[in-house]
């Protein structure tokens, strides 16, 4: 049984994060259908694929307030501006400028991804007014001193993973699948992630991320989520690193959708500004 997102609508490959995810899971509709109206019980790829293709509007902006607490509790704030926009060919781009505190302020984050260039990323530091490129071999290393890496930002290809169904669990009072999604790339730093996926609203509420030992060592939970524009939003999220005790939470505020935002704000050279 395959699932069909609705007719008409923008959508995009599967946004993993951890912040599998950031601005390209942590915003999304309500799909139109629903499993329960099929017959036979539905696949994990199924139910991946639904959360997957349910729309997200043509663009997004929204603040979010950044919080990382380190092992001792020591709590450090970061503010930025996020902007997502997505073409009709499946292209996808995230912009993150911070505004706060001074020593980050002026630092912008650029993700691009289309179905011929595959995944590139960019940073503008002004201290030293210069934009590097993200290295392949540095994917997984700390976004901005935070418990997220550069790899979350960004999209998953669903034929990239097999997926099974382990069943129903209930998170926050609400019906969820199961879902177990394991890598078929030997190289993932993630070989395994266990998600909770909200009957209702398709958003994953809930990720355990397993190393290639089999070990927990990251989690994502999503503590609130509000219907904004039309469109199911999460707001209020957290990633926890189990092997360093810490972890990094992010608030969204002002969220819109559809707004307009145009494509040259995307790109490498506009970093600076």
């Amino acid at each position: 049984m395959r699932i069909m997102p609705p007719a008409n609508v923008h959508t995009s490959a599967w946004r993993g994060i951890a912040l599998a995810f950031i601005a390209l899971v942590f915003f999304g509709a309500v799909a139109t259908h629903t499993l329960a109206a099929q017959t036979g019980a539905p696949s994990g790829y199924d139910i991946m694929k639904a959360a997957n293709d349910k729309p997200t509007g043509n663009d997004m902006t929204a603040n979010v307030m950044m919080k990382i607490t380190s092992k001792t509790g020591v709590v450090k704030t970061r503010e930025f501006k996020m902007y997502e926009l997505k073409g009709k060919a499946g292209e996808s781009s995230v912009l993150i400028k911070f505004l706060q505190p001074a020593d980050v302020k002026g630092t912008s984050f650029l993700t691009t991804e289309s179905a011929g260039s595959g995944k590139n990323q960019y940073i503008y530091l002004p201290s030293l007014k210069k934009t590097t490129r993200i290295a392949a071999s540095d994917k997984n290393k700390s976004f901005m001193g935070s418990d997220l890496t550069y790899d979350d930002f960004g999209s998953r290809n669903l034929d990239d993973y097999t997926f099974k169904l382990l069943g129903e669990e209930s998170y926050n009072s609400k019906p969820c699948w199961k879902i177990e999604s394991v890598t078929k790339d030997a190289s993932s730093s993630i070989r395994r992630t266990v998600s909770l996926v909200d009957k209702e609203t398709y958003i994953i509420m809930s990720a355990d991320f397993y190393d290639k030992t089999d070990t927990l060592f990251k989690q994502m939970r999503v503590s609130k989520a509000e219907k904004i524009g039309g469109f199911w939003t999460m707001v209020e999220l957290e990633m926890k690193n189990i092997s360093t005790s810490s972890s990094t939470s992010l608030m969204f505020s002002d969220v819109s959708y559809n707004t307009g935002l145009s494509s040259s704000m995307f790109s490498k050279d506009a970093l600076t500004k």
